[in-house]
């Protein structure tokens, strides 16, 4: 009965429950009746039959039957994220059951357009996201930071002694209600709302991150030495002596990387990327290492860090500082004038570093700054053949057809009390570049060896985008003027001659950002998929073990196959069956901690602007939806200008993204340069508010 009850489900052509299914079966007797429930029931809780809340059924493996997680926006509608990136299901807000952000749900595909564009409603919810929550109480109710208003997670009266109005609380839900109103019992006071750094909090903790390590992982750093022992340099190659130093930010303290360069006697760069050796130190299936594959990443929240392994790793024994041997594996590239790489060597060796320069430092020496020439003159040479390096490894990514997104960072600057007092944008000078193409060749050095090889692997890569995204893009710049026609087909290089046409206009930064919104997203797999925002065939992230997990087990796969020479097929099979797992647990990780970081830098932003409230400024309209349009301003600052505010009823036109005046016909569209006035900037929510200025009032 079971397969005659999935075989009529998979092939419904409309909506079946009980009833309808034991007539198609042709059942008679209250007896075939009841093994019909019973079988259902057990095929439910197997979770390969849905039932919704009107009783119909549906088969898991129905081709209009997706699973996946929901992605709640705070407006109330959702989308449901499925495995497959491409076909997200848009649920409207009537359609999302009493489902929360992040549940896993099962949902029926209603509508399909072009492409990746489908809309569904859910048919019932799997697994719930909620077991705890985090945030503001109020006379009552705790208020969760991004969830639609009608969802509501209440205090009973019973449990609320003691519990004080604006303080941010930790609470368990213990019952799921109707109408999206959820039971909860407070399980932590976490601070007042008014306290400092309670923001960063409130977001560290509802992403359930863990800012302390446990005692198990604490008790194995006792195994770890302070310094670099003897016995530890026996089987490296000595490179003590040479010039090697790193170039990082001047408040880094967990270093990945050092340089050195030379020139050889045929006149070729022998360029050195000498990399921390954090996989001698942790070890597969050590305490450190589970702790480190959970974390994935280091976390960086504005003034903080949440390091994927302990300080005395990280800021320690690992980290490349100046004047102390450190264990490294280092990878040797001779390069020619054109910028190919003739040869290379990859091995475990102790490096000592020189110094610990900074990019200001070494753009002032770049740039010819008297003082600093004066001061760090040895380094004089070295930063010139970098630099001529540098240059040429870019010219030949330019030429493959990379694609360089301009991205503007901004840098918070801080009182001693921890109060946001300005928002500079991060100069990116040509010692940045210098590291930027350094790492990336060896990236793509490492990748290329192991997949010539054809050893198992874990890669970095990023597909083709999506062909409707792409073409919605190119309709959107043809309505601005920027292009003539849409194309067919585009390659990273048309994209790149895209970018550098409308370089230095208004557009730039706007048209970056919708680029990179088409794309797929970068991810860590086992398969060498290319990557297509790089132009590269191979690529794997192999420079930073101190603060990502891939790049750790990288490192531990070199040492695997090349230093210790197992390449045996056991080894094979120990690394292909777990890099599936690595690659998943990688790619998660890294977007909750973009997520994490995006949310308290758009905090801090407000911050900012809470003591701008009432001024006016300049910014371009970075996108436009139903609801209004978010203008940026120059120092990075985003907020939304709501469609009541407008001084007319506005016309939404989705295809140009656009916002018309139904009486003006006065247009606003995405890229253009709009005036706006401060009137509103929450922290806690990470939000600021815009209102238009007229041009009689400016």
């Amino acid at each position: 009965m079971k397969q005659d009850i999935l075989n009529r489900l998979r092939q419904a052509r409309k909506k079946m429950d009980a009833a309808i299914l034991g007539k198609k079966l042709n059942l008679k007797s209250n007896d075939d009746y009841k093994r019909l429930h019973d079988t259902i029931e057990t095929l439910i809780e197997d979770k390969v039959v849905f039932r919704d809340r009107n009783g119909y059924l549906y088969a898991r493996e129905h081709p209009d039957v997706k699973v996946g997680t929901l992605d709640l926006k705070s407006q109330g509608y959702g989308f449901l994220m499925t495995e497959d990136e491409h076909a997200d299901i848009y649920i409207h807000r009537s359609n999302t059951l009493n489902a929360l952000d992040g549940d896993t749900c099962a949902a029926l595909i209603t509508e399909r357009r072009r492409g990746d564009r489908y809309e569904g409603e859910l048919i019932t919810i799997l697994e719930r996201n909620y077991d705890t929550v985090i945030g503001e109480y109020f006379q009552g109710a705790i208020f969760i930071k991004n969830q639609p208003d009608d969802v509501v997670f209440y205090v009973p009266p019973k449990k609320r002694s003691g519990l004080t109005d604006h303080t941010l609380v930790k609470a368990r839900v213990v019952k799921y209600g109707k109408n999206k109103r959820l039971e909860c019992e407070i399980l932590e006071v976490l601070g007042h709302m008014d306290d400092p750094g309670i923001e960063i909090i409130e977001v560290v903790k509802r992403h359930n991150l863990d800012i302390d390590f446990p005692e198990d992982v604490k008790k194995s750093l006792d195994d770890i030495p302070k310094v670099v022992k003897k016995d530890e340099t026996e089987e490296r190659t000595d490179l003590r002596d040479k010039f090697i130093f790193t170039i990082d930010g001047a408040d880094t303290k967990d270093i990945d990387d050092a340089i050195s360069i030379e020139k050889t006697d045929d006149g070729r760069f022998l360029l050195g990327v000498h990399i921390a050796d954090v996989s001698h130190y942790v070890t597969e299936d050590s305490e450190l290492d589970k702790e480190a594959y959970e974390r994935g990443t280091s976390v960086y929240l504005a003034d903080r860090v949440i390091p994927m392994l302990p300080r005395k790793l990280s800021n320690g024994i690992c980290s490349l500082n100046p004047q102390v041997d450190r264990l490294a594996i280092s990878c040797l590239m001779k390069i020619d004038e054109k910028g190919t790489v003739h040869e290379y060597d990859i091995f475990p060796s102790v490096i000592r570093s020189y110094a610990q320069m900074t990019y200001d430092i070494c753009n002032d020496v770049l740039g010819g700054d008297e003082k600093a020439l004066e001061e760090y003159k040895e380094f004089k040479q070295p930063l010139e053949m970098m630099h001529e390096l540098s240059k040429i490894l870019h010219g030949i990514r330019t030429k493959i057809g990379s694609i360089n997104f301009e991205t503007i960072e901004p840098k918070i600057v801080f009182d001693d009390s921890g109060n946001v007092t300005d928002l500079k944008i991060k100069d990116r000078g040509e010692s940045e570049k210098i590291i930027e193409e350094f790492m990336l060749v060896a990236n793509q050095v490492i990748a290329t060896h192991f997949s010539h090889k054809k050893f198992p692997f874990i890669y970095r890569v990023h597909e083709k985008p999506d062909e409707e995204r792409i073409e919605r893009l190119y309709q959107f710049l043809k309505h601005l003027g920027v292009v003539d026609d849409v194309k067919e087909e585009v390659s990273p290089k048309t994209l790149q001659r895209l970018l550098d046409k409308v370089e230095g206009t208004t557009y730039e930064k706007v048209i970056n950002t919708l680029m990179i919104r088409s794309m797929a997203k970068a991810r860590y797999a086992p398969e060498n998929l290319g990557h297509y925002g790089l132009a590269f065939r191979n690529y794997t992230h192999f420079t930073s073990p101190i603060r990502r997990y891939p790049d750790l087990l990288v490192h531990r796969m070199i040492r695997s196959y090349l230093f210790n020479k197992r390449t045996d097929m056991k080894i094979r099979n120990h690394y292909k069956e777990r890099l599936p797992d690595y690659a998943k647990q990688a790619s998660q990780t890294e977007r909750t901690a973009m997520v994490c970081e995006r949310e308290v830098m758009d905090m801090k932003k407000a911050e900012y602007m809470e003591d701008h409230v009432g001024e006016t400024f300049t910014g371009v309209i970075a996108s436009v939806l139903k609801f209004g349009m978010f203008v940026e301003l120059p120092n990075t600052v985003e907020g939304l200008v709501h469609i009541s505010t407008f001084p007319e009823a506005m016309e939404y036109d989705e295809k140009n993204l656009t916002l018309l005046g139904i009486a003006s016909r006065k247009e606003y569209t995405v890229g253009d340069e709009v005036r706006v006035k401060c009137v509103k900037a929450n922290k806690l929510k990470g939000r600021i508010d815009f209102e238009l200025v007229r041009e009689e009032d400016d």
